[in-house]
């Protein structure tokens, strides 16, 4: 009897377990990792970063900000790290430029690339190439910057083996 009574409550533990499981997995969302970009503060290491990710033969996105800004912050926390956004970011050499200081290098960097409100994104196909058509100023919702990085003008031409860097 007693054994009886302790299989029962090994099933009856044992099937609330996996049904506990089965519903954390069914119901929880996978988050998508979180972008990492690369910081550039000046123009020397801009020009740096674009040198690398042209040998690397990668597009470019360049994000320039300010803290204060509120549009920047939403591209950051809604467009950026949305689920239909990743796999399109994750194709380009990711660079951001934190010009909320306002310093004398800040300000060179903005007018080397004519900045004039933020947000604003700035791209370069793989050989480095600037590309100001395709630049974006203020807020872009996820939607709509995804099809923007589909964009082929984005992607590497079958033979290309110049690297051209601004």
């Amino acid at each position: 009897m007693v054994t009886i009574k302790i299989k029962h409550a090994f099933w009856g533990l044992t099937t609330v377990i996996i049904i506990m499981v089965s519903t954390y997995l069914l119901y929880a969302k996978s988050t998508p990792m979180a972008l990492t970009f690369t910081t550039v503060s000046s123009i020397s290491e801009l020009k740096l970063a674009l040198k690398i990710a042209a040998q690397q033969q990668r597009p470019v996105v360049l994000d320039v900000y300010a803290e204060w800004c509120s549009p920047c912050v939403a591209l950051t926390q809604q467009t950026f790290p949305a689920a239909n956004v990743i796999p399109q970011l994750n194709k380009f050499t990711r660079l951001k430029a934190n010009v909320t200081a306002n310093s004398a290098t800040d300000i060179a960097l903005m007018q080397y690339l004519n900045i004039i409100g933020f947000p604003s994104l700035l791209f370069w196909d793989p050989q480095g190439n600037p590309l100001p058509q395709v630049k974006i100023n203020g807020f872009i919702n996820a939607d709509n910057f995804s099809q923007h990085l589909q964009l082929p003008i984005f992607s590497l031409p079958p033979s290309t083996s110049q690297n051209n860097v601004q």
